[in-house]
């Protein structure tokens, strides 16, 4: 018996469940992290002459999750659909790697806006090395999809 290779029914609408909460979450973030920025600048002073930087840092890095969980989702139906080897899911991955490096270069630049506790900047400093891990490991991963795509393109054409 040949079990199939495509993720259930159930599976995949758990799955883009999961992806429309995080994004409905993070757009929730966004909105909350713009409307409180004057009242933590008013709580802690020595963030207000970096407020305005810092809301835009933090509105980027959320758009760049948005985009990682759309492009996730998307992906998620190539599967579904035996569409993950085509060449159009390499955009979409490399749409998705455009999206981490976009989002650890914002949190780089949020370290230069970073007046705060030594911990704080550390734990920034810690996120750009999450961020350029996870660019690495998407790299690789794509370079393995790549190479899928080939050998899937060669044997279509010998059958």
């Amino acid at each position: 018996m040949v079990s199939s290779t495509r993720p259930s029914g159930v599976i995949t609408w758990l799955t883009w469940t999961a992806l429309g909460v995080l994004a409905v979450l993070v757009a929730v973030g966004e909105i909350g992290a713009a409307q409180s920025a004057e009242a933590l600048a008013e709580f802690l002073p020595v963030l207000a002459p970096t407020q305005g930087p810092l809301v835009l840092v933090a509105m980027g890095f959320g758009g760049c999750i948005e985009v990682l969980l759309v492009v996730t989702g998307v992906l998620v139906g190539y599967i579904r659909a035996d569409r993950i080897f085509h060449p159009s899911a390499l955009r979409l991955v490399d749409v998705i790697v455009g999206a981490v490096v976009v989002a650890t270069l914002l949190v780089v630049m949020a370290l230069f806006f970073i007046p705060g506790p030594p911990q704080l900047f550390l734990l920034v400093e810690a996120g750009v090395l999450v961020g350029a891990t996870i660019v690495l490991v998407l790299l690789v991963m794509r370079s393995l999809l790549r190479r899928a795509v080939a050998m899937h393109v060669e044997l279509d054409e010998v059958v």
